[in-house]
């Protein structure tokens, strides 16, 4: 199970800026496997997820992106403390918000953290230094990840930050060894 966490411009799906729901969409039509997308701002229920898929004994993969970085680590680590398996983290841009404090890393799964450093920053590159809802660098504690990957890339181009990353293809080795699933589509747990 790959579950996906949006950032705050992700909330906006409906203007046309649900980048990540539009890859987890995308990601699991192509590679046949189950995805689950939930907003940023919602940690007890990512860690509601990461459990549930556990206890189903699928391999987990989190991704966040942006808000939603820093929501995943911090639901990864409250899982990995309570003794829950997670194959992979997958931090990508994380911007810090005024509120989020995020716990120390305890290591327990591969974590990859994807820091962006465009030349040509676009709209999406300057909403991510906008204090104090936006602090980029993010408070995660980068530099305790066990990969870390510096793109020139723009902070909503998600799709590409997971191929050049290698983080696509983490996360299709990951699932490699578990069951097939019949490629089913992916599940909005925000959906009514």
């Amino acid at each position: 199970m790959d579950i996906f966490i949006g950032g705050g411009g992700d909330d906006l799906w409906w203007l046309g800026l649900g980048v990540v729901r539009t890859y987890v969409a995308q990601f699991s039509r192509s590679s046949g496997r189950p995805a689950v997308y939930l907003s940023n701002a919602r940690t007890g229920r990512v860690f509601r997820e990461i459990k549930a898929a556990s206890e189903r004994g699928e391999i987990v993969n989190v991704v966040g992106h942006s808000w939603g970085a820093v929501d995943a680590y911090v639901a990864t680590v409250a899982a990995l403390r309570r003794g829950v398996s997670i194959a992979n983290l997958i931090t990508l841009d994380p911007v810090s918000g005024p509120l989020r404090r995020p716990p120390a890393w305890r290591g327990g799964t591969f974590w990859l953290n994807i820091e962006l450093q465009p030349t040509a920053p676009d709209a999406s590159d300057r909403l991510t230094a906008r204090r104090p809802f936006a602090v980029k660098p993010s408070r995660l504690p980068v530099r305790d990840a066990d990969e870390h990957f510096v793109a020139d890339l723009n902070h909503w181009d998600v799709e590409r930050m997971m191929r050049v990353s290698g983080a696509e293809s983490r996360l299709l080795q990951a699932l490699a060894g578990a069951s097939a699933f019949g490629g089913q589509r992916p599940r909005d747990s925000d959906a009514a």
